[in-house]
């Protein structure tokens, strides 16, 4: 399947194409004969088994590819859309529009497998220019109909996708799951193409968690491989990561130099996009060496170059890295409104990690300004995020642990397994030696299978406890923050695609930091246990709680409108409101406020609804607590 960062895939098909062209200048093409053809140069083109090598070459090999469809053939015509639609763009916001007709057109149709693409081909575009989170949605969207459609590179590819803007946004160990469980589909189905191209993903990945050792085993070698296979996109990707790297280990020289060879890949073999990618590492790279004004000539060549095909996407890193070289030339009042515009995007983007950049940068120009109250906040607020990330970096950490530890059990269990066929098989052929030993034999292989069985349920049952540990909160015993946010992205995309009506609730207990200061933590996590303990009986058997912070809490609640969800959100007040707390603190009275929004026609992500619902109890709060209300 085509991709954003690997455009270039058509580029081999050059000489067949002139070949196929040659010989119908002599003789024109039956339609079943354009039919097969457009078949296997459809295969070859998705399976990226045909790269081109400029974006001229790629372009002509659509355009052959169009002539191949037979006329009036609707269904080969739609395939060649959802290829097409993944073609680098000149205005992303109209190439989103674009993939949307073609999502309701192939859903009109029926066509699993077009829609799957046509949903990959939205995500992209939308992650352009609406940020990561709502492409996560569209993606999970996409894997349901590529699973549907039983296409394993889709399935495969879809997968990929997803683990990348996971990977970008911190979901570290999300992202490898992804990218292991696209390697097992791209194996078993034959693709090692596809199998070597993941490899970079997985380094990419395991960079952003700072295993820099690994990561950069698994860049050289996905390195070679695109060299090989002249897949310019990953080689450029490859120069990137790597000056990311370099940067993350303080080592701007070497950054910069990873750099300067992804911008001449970019500007000899790729797009506006590649090379704008490219002047943003470089102006890192300068800022880090001092040399703020070389910066500033790198950042107007990369939002000229993002600008050229209406790219959005990196507006934040833009304007941090502005903030960044202005802020070194002595130009404040500049540098702050930089940072502004770089807090707005990344707040509209929810990226803590990139706010985690910004507010110490900030702080230090304010403090130079004579604010000190203004960079203590900033301060403040960068001590705030670095705690989480660094909690959210050792909880990727051990969910990749547990997941290696699952991987290593299947391993281990699949040995013992091949370890027993080929016990089973000689003392089958001992049999054909010796029949007096059959039923013997029959009976000690009957031992040595239940002996098997026995095993793989105990490791089975453990394997399960650990995922389950993996998933749960351990205060509450309710689902923690990913896995909550996990279910409520799938139900959103389930909603969304089937038009059914659902609702989230968000909630938190009233003045809890007075609770922890007058009674103490161990008297906070009583009433956080119990409150969530109250709040799961009043829920019916297909809603779903989790904590998602420290008193802070999400329902997920499908198939339900706002008048049932407003019930349910009064039951949950009032199931706290009547809990008693006299063997924790005979004066302690604990109550919540609750906002409830429902999910819209117009909503592309869980995100959505879930700004409103925070709106909404952000109002119960001002309301006086201890109240519900619900969004507008």
């Amino acid at each position: 399947m085509l991709r954003f960062h690997a455009p270039l895939l058509l580029a081999g098909l050059l000489p067949f194409a002139l070949g196929v062209a040659a010989q119908e200048r002599g003789t024109a093409r039956a339609p079943g004969d354009r039919a097969a053809a457009f078949d296997q140069l459809f295969h070859r083109l998705d399976s990226e088994e045909l790269k081109p090598a400029t974006p001229e070459e790629a372009q002509a090999q659509l355009a052959r590819l169009r002539a191949l469809i037979p006329p009036g053939d609707a269904r080969r015509e739609l395939q060649f859309r959802s290829l097409a639609c993944f073609q680098p763009p000149e205005d992303a916001a109209a190439s989103l529009e674009v993939a949307r007709r073609g999502v309701l057109e192939a859903r009109q149709r029926g066509d699993a497998e077009a829609e799957a693409r046509f949903t990959y081909c939205q995500a992209g575009f939308a992650e352009m220019t609406q940020g990561p989170r709502p492409a996560i949605d569209l993606y999970t969207q996409g894997l349901g109909l590529a699973r549907r459609a039983e296409v394993p590179l889709l399935v495969g590819d879809g997968l990929v996708a997803r683990g990348n803007v996971r990977s970008y946004i911190g979901q570290h160990a999300l992202a490898l799951a992804d990218f292991i469980a696209a390697q097992r589909v791209y194996e078993a189905a034959g693709l090692r193409a596809n199998a070597e191209s993941n490899l970079q993903n997985i380094g990419i990945a395991y960079r952003r968690m700072g295993e820099f050792e690994r990561a950069r085993r698994y860049l050289e070698q996905a390195r070679e491989i695109a060299l090989r296979q002249q897949d310019w996109a990953a080689v450029l990707v490859h120069w990137l990561q790597i000056g990311y790297l370099h940067e993350d280990m303080g080592e701007p020289d070497r950054a910069l130099a990873a750099y300067d060879e992804a911008l001449r890949v970019a500007r000899q073999r790729l797009g506006p996009g590649d090379a704008g990618a490219a002047e943003l590492g470089i102006a890192s790279a300068r800022i880090t060496k001092g040399e703020p004004t070389a910066a500033l000539a790198a950042l107007a060549r990369a939002r000229a170059d993002f600008a050229s095909i209406n790219d959005t996407s990196n507006a934040g890193m833009l304007a941090l890295l502005e903030g960044q070289a202005h802020a070194a030339l002595g130009r404040d009042a500049v540098a702050l409104e930089a940072f502004a515009r770089a807090e707005q995007a990344f707040r509209r983007e929810r990226n803590e990690r990139y706010l985690a950049m910004l507010y110490p940068e900030r702080a230090k120009v304010l403090e130079r300004m004579g604010r000190p109250a203004d960079a203590l906040d900033d301060y403040k607020r960068y001590v705030t995020l670095r705690e989480k990330l660094v909690e959210a970096r050792t909880d990727q950490r051990t969910l990749m642990l547990r997941q290696q530890f699952d991987a290593r059990q299947r391993e281990l269990e699949n040995a013992q397994l091949r370890r027993e066929k080929v016990l089973r098989e000689q003392r089958v052929a001992a049999l054909e030696r010796a029949r007096r030993w059959q039923v013997g034999a029959i009976l000690l292989g009957g031992v040595l299978f239940a002996m098997m069985a026995g095993f793989a349920v105990r490791q089975f049952v453990r394997a399960r406890r650990l995922r389950v540990l993996a998933l749960t909160d351990e205060l509450t015993g309710v689902a923690n923050r990913r896995r909550i946010e996990l279910v409520a992205e799938e139900a959103v995309a389930v909603a969304l695609a089937h038009g059914r009506p659902l609702c989230l609730i968000t909630f938190d207990i009233d003045y809890f930091k007075r609770i922890n200061d007058s009674f103490g933590h161990l008297a906070g996590d009583e009433v956080i246990a119990r409150v969530a303990d109250a709040c799961q009986q009043a829920l019916r058997q297909n809603d779903a709680i989790g904590r998602t912070g420290g008193e802070e809490f999400l329902v997920v609640l499908p198939d339900t409108g706002i008048e049932a969800a407003t019930q349910v959100g009064e039951r949950l007040r009032s199931n706290v409101e009547a809990l008693r707390w006299h063997d924790v603190a005979p004066d302690l009275q604990v109550t919540v406020s609750l906002g409830v929004a429902t999910l819209r026609a117009d909503d592309s992500s869980v995100q959505d609804v879930l700004r409103r619902a925070d709106a909404a109890l952000y109002r119960a709060k001002a309301a006086g607590r201890n109240t519900l209300q619900t969004a507008d």
